[in-house]
C-alpha cells in the first residue's frame, strides 16, 4: 500500500470525511486496513507519521473523526477510529528500530513541552 500523498491536489479530491475531520488528518482508512490485516506495528507507524503520541491519543483524544465517519451514515453507529488507533498502539511489536535516528550532532536547542 503506498503512503498518502499529502502533496499531491488531487489527493484532497478523494480523501475521505474522517481524514478530513481529524486535526492531524491521519490517513484513517490506511491504518485501519492494516488492523484488519493483523499488521498492528505498521498500522501504529502510518498514526506516528501524522501525529507522534498515538497511543495517548488513542485514549484522550475527542474523537472528530467519528461523527464525520461515512459508516455513520448507512450504519448505526460509525467505526469506533480511535478505539482502534488504541488497539494498533496497544498490540504493536518494539518499532524502535523503525523510528528516526537521534541527531548526530547537537544544536544546542532545548525543547519543552507544557
Amino acid at each position: 500500500m503506498k503512503p498518502t500523498d499529502a502533496a499531491d491536489p488531487n489527493y484532497f479530491h478523494k480523501v475521505v470525511d474522517c481524514q478530513w475531520a481529524c486535526p492531524a488528518h491521519t490517513p484513517v482508512p490506511e491504518y485501519i486496513r492494516l488492523i484488519a490485516a493483523g499488521r498492528y506495528s505498521d498500522a501504529y507507524m502510518i498514526n506516528w507519521k501524522s501525529n507522534v503520541f498515538p497511543g495517548v491519543l488513542g485514549r484522550t483524544c475527542d474523537r472528530p473523526c467519528e461523527p464525520a465517519c461515512r459508516r455513520g451514515r448507512v450504519e448505526e453507529q460509525p467505526v469506533a477510529i480511535c478505539r482502534l488507533k488504541r488497539v494498533a498502539a496497544d498490540n504493536k511489536d518494539d518499532i524502535r528500530a523503525r523510528l528516526p535516528r537521534p541527531a548526530a550532532t547537537k544544536n544546542g536547542k532545548r525543547v519543552a513541552l507544557i
